[in-house]
Formats: structure tokens, sequence, C-alpha cells
């Protein structure tokens, strides 16, 4: 296997208040075991052998702007798609669901004691 990746110590920052990406991650399960190699350069060698299986997981990029100043109906749309949870909504953009549906006077409530 080849492959080759920035990341693996920081992921990519953020801009304008966004939060930073996460860094990427390889795992090789070998022998029912999982061994997490540390990631030092574009140039690593992981020795693999027969029936070896590696993941690796990418991030996207870092966030754009204040995650407190998305629109809620957009948070909204993404949990019913389950790109988020009810309880990821409400950590990460200041969102209070109820039913599907946004509470605006909790989520007001939530964003302004944060920004506080």
């Amino acid at each position: 296997a080849s492959f080759v990746m920035d990341h693996g110590r920081f992921g990519p920052q953020g801009a304008l208040g966004g939060a930073d990406g996460a860094p990427n991650e390889v795992e090789v399960q070998r022998g029912g075991e999982t061994h997490v190699p540390e990631h030092l350069s574009k140039e690593q060698d992981i020795p693999l052998g027969p029936g070896d299986r590696v993941r690796v997981r990418t991030p996207g990029g870092g966030g754009y702007g204040d995650p407190f100043e998305r629109d809620p109906r957009a948070v909204a749309e993404d949990v019913a798609l389950e790109r988020y949870t009810v309880a990821e909504a409400k950590a990460l953009y200041g969102v209070v669901l109820t039913d599907g549906s946004v509470d605006l006077a909790a989520t007001e409530a939530l964003r302004s004691g944060r920004r506080a």
C-alpha cells in the first residue's frame, strides 16, 4: 500500500473563528490487534504482511466562521440528514432542537451565554 498525506499530528486550521479539522489517522490491524503508528512525515514506511489491514481516516478541512453564527435551520437540516446528532448540534453550534425543530429561545439563550 502506498499513500501520501499531510496533517498527521495537527489537523487543518480553521479560518475566521472556525474549528480546526481532525488530523489524519492510520491503523494497521494485524493478528487481531490494532497498531497505530506514529505519523512522522510524508515519507514514512509502515511494514505490512499478508493478512494485515490498513485503515486510513483523512480529515476534511478546518471550519470556516464562528459556528455559533451558523443558521440554526441549517444545523437542524444537518441533524435530519444524520450528519450531526442533537447533542452535537447543541455542543458544536449552540442549537437546541426539540423533536427535530429549532427552539429559538433556548438556542439564543445558549449562544449568548457562551459568548459572554
